[in-house]
Protein backbone atom coordinates (compact mmCIF):
# COMPACT_ATOMS: atom_id res chain seq x y z
CA UNK A 1 0.00 0.00 0.00
CA UNK A 2 2.70 2.86 1.39
CA UNK A 3 4.45 1.59 -2.30
CA UNK A 4 1.08 2.37 -4.41
CA UNK A 5 0.93 5.42 -2.70
CA UNK A 6 4.36 6.61 -3.57
CA UNK A 7 3.52 5.95 -6.65
CA UNK A 8 0.62 7.59 -7.01
CA UNK A 9 2.13 10.68 -5.65
CA UNK A 10 4.78 10.19 -8.35
CA UNK A 11 2.64 10.52 -10.65
CA UNK A 12 1.05 13.85 -9.42
CA UNK A 13 4.00 15.65 -9.37
CA UNK A 14 4.91 14.22 -13.00
CA UNK A 15 1.81 15.32 -14.55
CA UNK A 16 1.92 18.54 -12.75
CA UNK A 17 5.35 19.39 -13.93
CA UNK A 18 4.55 18.60 -17.44
CA UNK A 19 2.04 20.40 -17.25
CA UNK A 20 3.55 23.32 -16.33
CA UNK A 21 5.90 23.22 -19.11
CA UNK A 22 2.98 23.02 -21.31
CA UNK A 23 1.78 25.90 -20.13
CA UNK A 24 5.31 27.69 -19.84
CA UNK A 25 5.98 26.63 -23.69
CA UNK A 26 2.44 28.13 -24.63
CA UNK A 27 3.55 31.01 -23.54
CA UNK A 28 6.54 31.67 -24.73
CA UNK A 29 5.35 30.93 -28.14
CA UNK A 30 2.88 33.36 -28.02
CA UNK A 31 5.45 35.99 -26.54
CA UNK A 32 7.98 35.14 -29.41
CA UNK A 33 5.36 35.37 -32.30
CA UNK A 34 3.78 38.09 -31.03
CA UNK A 35 5.49 40.32 -29.12
CA UNK A 36 6.03 43.80 -30.65
CA UNK A 37 9.22 44.73 -28.24
CA UNK A 38 10.77 41.44 -29.25
CA UNK A 39 10.40 41.69 -32.74
CA UNK A 40 11.96 45.46 -32.81
CA UNK A 41 14.98 44.33 -30.33
CA UNK A 42 16.03 41.50 -32.86
CA UNK A 43 15.48 44.16 -35.96
CA UNK A 44 18.31 46.54 -33.99
CA UNK A 45 20.44 43.38 -33.01
CA UNK A 46 20.75 42.13 -36.61
CA UNK A 47 22.21 45.90 -37.51
CA UNK A 48 25.68 45.68 -34.91
CA UNK A 49 28.21 43.00 -35.23
CA UNK A 50 31.11 43.56 -32.32
CA UNK A 51 35.13 42.69 -32.51
CA UNK A 52 35.67 39.61 -30.52
CA UNK A 53 38.24 40.31 -27.57
CA UNK A 54 42.00 38.84 -28.20
CA UNK A 55 43.83 38.11 -25.18
CA UNK A 56 47.26 39.42 -25.15
CA UNK A 57 47.53 38.76 -21.71
CA UNK A 58 51.21 37.07 -20.10
CA UNK A 59 52.41 35.04 -17.59
CA UNK A 60 56.11 33.76 -17.17
CA UNK A 61 58.39 31.57 -14.24
CA UNK A 62 61.61 32.36 -13.08
CA UNK A 63 63.87 30.01 -11.34
CA UNK A 64 66.12 32.69 -10.22
CA UNK A 65 65.40 34.63 -7.42
CA UNK A 66 67.64 37.58 -8.56
CA UNK A 67 66.06 37.78 -12.66
CA UNK A 68 62.99 37.45 -10.47
CA UNK A 69 63.53 40.31 -8.57
CA UNK A 70 65.09 42.50 -11.68
CA UNK A 71 62.64 42.19 -14.29
CA UNK A 72 59.50 44.19 -13.79
CA UNK A 73 55.52 43.44 -15.21
CA UNK A 74 56.68 46.39 -17.33
CA UNK A 75 59.98 44.90 -18.82
CA UNK A 76 57.90 42.07 -19.47
CA UNK A 77 55.55 43.80 -21.43
CA UNK A 78 57.82 46.50 -23.35
CA UNK A 79 60.30 42.68 -24.34
CA UNK A 80 56.88 41.24 -25.87
CA UNK A 81 55.54 44.55 -27.32
CA UNK A 82 58.34 44.33 -30.01
CA UNK A 83 56.60 41.13 -31.61
CA UNK A 84 53.04 42.37 -30.83
CA UNK A 85 52.84 46.04 -31.08
CA UNK A 86 51.05 45.65 -34.31
CA UNK A 87 48.11 43.32 -33.43
CA UNK A 88 47.79 45.40 -30.48
CA UNK A 89 47.18 48.29 -31.92
CA UNK A 90 44.78 46.79 -34.23
CA UNK A 91 43.27 45.28 -31.24
CA UNK A 92 43.03 48.67 -29.31
CA UNK A 93 40.64 49.89 -32.18
CA UNK A 94 38.62 46.95 -32.47
CA UNK A 95 37.55 47.62 -29.06
CA UNK A 96 37.12 51.20 -29.10
CA UNK A 97 34.95 50.82 -32.08
CA UNK A 98 33.05 48.29 -30.30
CA UNK A 99 32.59 51.17 -27.30
CA UNK A 100 31.00 53.43 -29.89
CA UNK A 101 29.13 50.76 -31.37
CA UNK A 102 27.39 49.68 -28.35
CA UNK A 103 26.67 53.34 -27.00
CA UNK A 104 24.85 53.16 -30.56
CA UNK A 105 22.25 50.09 -29.58
CA UNK A 106 21.66 51.11 -26.23
CA UNK A 107 20.35 54.48 -27.16
CA UNK A 108 18.51 52.31 -29.98
CA UNK A 109 17.03 49.88 -27.42
CA UNK A 110 15.91 52.92 -24.78
CA UNK A 111 14.42 54.06 -27.62
CA UNK A 112 11.73 51.45 -27.98
CA UNK A 113 8.42 51.43 -26.44
CA UNK A 114 7.27 49.70 -23.74
CA UNK A 115 7.26 45.48 -23.03
CA UNK A 116 3.73 44.29 -22.62
CA UNK A 117 2.27 44.68 -26.34
CA UNK A 118 1.34 42.13 -28.96
CA UNK A 119 0.46 41.99 -32.09
CA UNK A 120 -2.95 40.07 -31.31
CA UNK A 121 -4.85 39.74 -28.36
CA UNK A 122 -4.06 38.12 -25.33
CA UNK A 123 -7.18 35.94 -25.23
CA UNK A 124 -7.47 33.90 -22.01
CA UNK A 125 -3.64 33.94 -21.23
CA UNK A 126 -2.28 35.92 -18.25
CA UNK A 127 -1.14 39.58 -18.77
CA UNK A 128 0.81 40.07 -15.75
CA UNK A 129 2.91 36.44 -16.81
CA UNK A 130 3.03 37.52 -20.02
CA UNK A 131 4.56 40.32 -19.39
CA UNK A 132 6.99 38.60 -17.14
CA UNK A 133 8.16 36.16 -19.19
CA UNK A 134 8.37 38.30 -21.96
CA UNK A 135 10.97 40.33 -19.88
CA UNK A 136 12.93 37.51 -19.11
CA UNK A 137 13.15 36.39 -23.12
CA UNK A 138 14.20 40.85 -23.80
CA UNK A 139 17.10 39.95 -21.33
CA UNK A 140 18.00 36.87 -22.53
CA UNK A 141 17.86 38.54 -26.19
CA UNK A 142 19.83 41.71 -25.53
CA UNK A 143 23.25 41.48 -26.92
CA UNK A 144 26.17 40.73 -25.07
CA UNK A 145 28.15 44.13 -24.07
CA UNK A 146 31.50 43.81 -26.14
CA UNK A 147 34.91 44.06 -24.62
CA UNK A 148 35.70 48.03 -24.68
CA UNK A 149 38.11 48.74 -22.58
CA UNK A 150 41.45 46.88 -23.87
CA UNK A 151 44.51 45.74 -21.26
CA UNK A 152 46.77 43.51 -21.13
CA UNK A 153 47.91 42.02 -17.99
CA UNK A 154 51.54 40.17 -16.95
CA UNK A 155 52.03 37.87 -14.28
CA UNK A 156 55.82 37.09 -13.12
CA UNK A 157 56.46 34.02 -10.88
CA UNK A 158 59.23 32.70 -8.54
CA UNK A 159 59.58 28.94 -8.65
CA UNK A 160 62.26 26.97 -7.11
CA UNK A 161 64.20 24.32 -9.77
CA UNK A 162 61.64 21.82 -8.95
CA UNK A 163 59.19 23.85 -10.21
CA UNK A 164 57.14 24.62 -7.39
CA UNK A 165 56.28 28.78 -7.30
CA UNK A 166 56.42 30.30 -4.41
CA UNK A 167 56.15 34.31 -5.28
CA UNK A 168 54.01 36.03 -8.26
CA UNK A 169 53.47 39.80 -9.29
CA UNK A 170 51.42 41.38 -11.45
CA UNK A 171 50.07 44.34 -13.28
CA UNK A 172 47.39 45.18 -15.66
CA UNK A 173 48.37 48.11 -18.58
CA UNK A 174 45.35 49.43 -20.05
CA UNK A 175 45.42 50.77 -24.06
CA UNK A 176 46.76 54.55 -22.93
CA UNK A 177 50.07 53.36 -21.11
CA UNK A 178 50.26 50.28 -23.97
CA UNK A 179 50.14 53.19 -26.67
CA UNK A 180 52.46 55.29 -24.90
CA UNK A 181 55.17 52.36 -24.72
CA UNK A 182 54.73 51.44 -28.17
CA UNK A 183 55.34 54.93 -29.42
CA UNK A 184 58.57 54.62 -27.23
CA UNK A 185 59.75 51.47 -28.79
CA UNK A 186 59.21 52.43 -32.25
CA UNK A 187 61.56 55.82 -31.94
CA UNK A 188 64.93 53.48 -32.37
CA UNK A 189 67.89 53.58 -34.99
CA UNK A 190 67.95 50.02 -36.67
CA UNK A 191 67.70 47.36 -33.55
CA UNK A 192 68.98 49.81 -31.41
CA UNK A 193 66.64 51.92 -29.06
CA UNK A 194 67.03 55.56 -28.50
CA UNK A 195 64.98 55.07 -25.17
CA UNK A 196 67.62 53.64 -22.41
CA UNK A 197 64.86 52.57 -20.19
CA UNK A 198 63.42 50.97 -23.11
CA UNK A 199 67.07 49.09 -24.18
CA UNK A 200 67.75 48.09 -20.51
CA UNK A 201 64.30 46.56 -19.96
CA UNK A 202 65.04 44.69 -23.24
CA UNK A 203 68.04 43.10 -22.21
CA UNK A 204 66.99 42.75 -18.49
CA UNK A 205 64.44 40.01 -20.09
CA UNK A 206 66.73 39.06 -22.40
CA UNK A 207 69.44 37.84 -19.54
CA UNK A 208 66.58 36.07 -17.81
CA UNK A 209 65.68 33.24 -20.19
CA UNK A 210 68.53 31.76 -19.07
CA UNK A 211 67.47 29.63 -16.32
CA UNK A 212 69.19 27.73 -12.85
CA UNK A 213 67.47 24.33 -14.75
CA UNK A 214 69.50 25.57 -17.89
CA UNK A 215 72.81 26.12 -16.05
CA UNK A 216 72.87 23.56 -14.26
CA UNK A 217 71.98 20.77 -17.30
CA UNK A 218 74.86 22.50 -18.93
CA UNK A 219 77.36 22.12 -16.36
Amino acid sequence: MPFLICLFLALIVAIFFIVRKVIQKKYNDFILQNSIYLKKLQEINCKYTFFNHINFNQSHTYDNENFYGDISCLDCLTYQLQFISTKVIDQINKEKQNGILYTEYQKEVVGLAEAGKFLVDIGKLKYDKLVAIEKQLISQTMLVKPHTNFYIEISLYCSKINGRIYAKKNKIFYADEILALIKRLRNRNGTFYNDREIWNSICRVERGKVSNKMRFSIY
